[in-house]
């Protein structure tokens, strides 16, 4: 008779969770199992039949957290025994609550957890609680992040720079992590951006981007010179915005002008954009961080026709879009629902 052999993922993510922890000073077998429940939980967390996407951080002193937040503050939830059943009884409460800038916390005591959520900034352009706990942490403030970056990939950060990455999907295709490709074409879309706002909206564009990838719905996107006044008669195929959305002024104005409505005009392109990019087609962007059009499609050439006959729609036309860049395109993106994510781009 053969042997057999059995193979635990959950105690292959158990032991990797474990020494994530030790790695950053925050070793708790408590702890460790329920970041396993919560990693497992939210690689295809619904509540209700919506997809929620939140962001967990476990801390161990609250007051210091608010210390290093500007402009924050806390709703207090409940508390439970220091186990596992406290940890997903605060992700399943508090999940439908962390949404708009609201995120999660769990806070580790001596034999208890509290949780609750909490939020930090005034804008869409104010700088992220992970930036300022985990990217820019102080080594005196302990925090862990649990969150999805991509389609069924769970990330964990820590403040000492450690870093945990859960794939639960395929990707064969992939070229390179979810968070570098996001980087790449969002320096692309901004590469014409005035210097004095470049940064903010760099700050817009991951956020935005980070909504479609944690979707997986699938979606091309494609980004032109902005100095280009008129699509490239390749990508005119569409609706075209006719004045493009001009992401960058609307920053503008917010920086200037600092009111509500302001705010508000910035907001409506979060919630706008996506659905563009949820469309079919192609969402055709310029360097200078401006939406040209979208539901755009290209006619394949003959040798791209024969060569890709195997493979999905979305990957065809990135290899179409791809053959263009350095004439009519300076990016290409694609996100598909068979697990393939990745961008190219034509350097200055």
């Amino acid at each position: 008779m053969p042997s057999h052999k059995f193979i635990s993922l959950r105690d292959s993510l158990k032991g990797a969770v474990g020494d994530f922890l030790d790695d950053e000073r925050m070793a708790c077998i408590k702890t460790q199992d329920g970041l396993v429940e919560i990693i497992n939980a939210l690689s295809y967390y619904r509540e209700e039949g919506h997809a929620l996407f939140p962001e967990i951080f476990v801390i161990d002193n609250l007051e210091a957290v608010f210390k290093v937040l500007p402009t924050s503050e806390y709703i207090h939830i409940n508390d439970g025994p220091k186990d596992v059943s406290t940890m997903i009884k605060a992700l399943k409460q508090c999940a439908p609550l962390a949404q708009g800038g609201w995120v999660i916390y769990v806070l580790r005591k001596r034999d208890s957890f509290e949780y609750g959520v909490f939020r930090s900034g005034t804008t869409i352009l104010s700088v992220s609680i992970e930036d300022i706990l985990i990217n820019n942490g102080d080594p005196a403030v302990p925090v862990i992040m649990v969150h999805q970056i991509a389609d069924k990939i769970i990330e964990m950060k820590g403040f000492l720079k450690s870093c945990l990455s859960v794939n639960f999907g395929v990707d064969k295709e992939g070229k390179g992590s979810p968070v570098e490709i996001l980087e790449g074409f969002v320096s692309i879309i901004i590469s014409s951006v005035p210097a004095e706002v470049k940064e903010l909206a760099q700050t817009f564009y991951r956020r935005l981007l980070s909504r479609i990838l944690k979707e997986g719905h699938g979606t091309l996107a494609a980004v032109i010179s902005n100095k280009k006044r008129k699509l490239p008669k390749e990508v005119r195929d569409g609706v075209i915005l006719n004045p493009p959305i001009n992401v960058v002024q609307r920053i503008e104005d917010l920086i200037k002008n600092k009111n509500p409505q302001a705010n508000i005009r910035l907001n409506a392109c979060i919630a706008l954009i996506p659905g563009m990019m949820r469309s079919d087609g192609i969402t055709i962007f310029a360097t200078d961080g401006s939406v040209r059009a979208y539901n755009v499609f290209i006619n394949h050439p003959t040798r791209a026709r024969e060569q890709r006959r195997i493979g999905g729609a979305r990957s065809r036309t990135f290899e179409a879009l791809c053959g263009m860049l350095g004439n009519e395109l300076m990016g290409a993106f694609v996100q598909s629902q068979d697990g393939r994510l990745e961008y190219k781009g034509v350097t200055r």
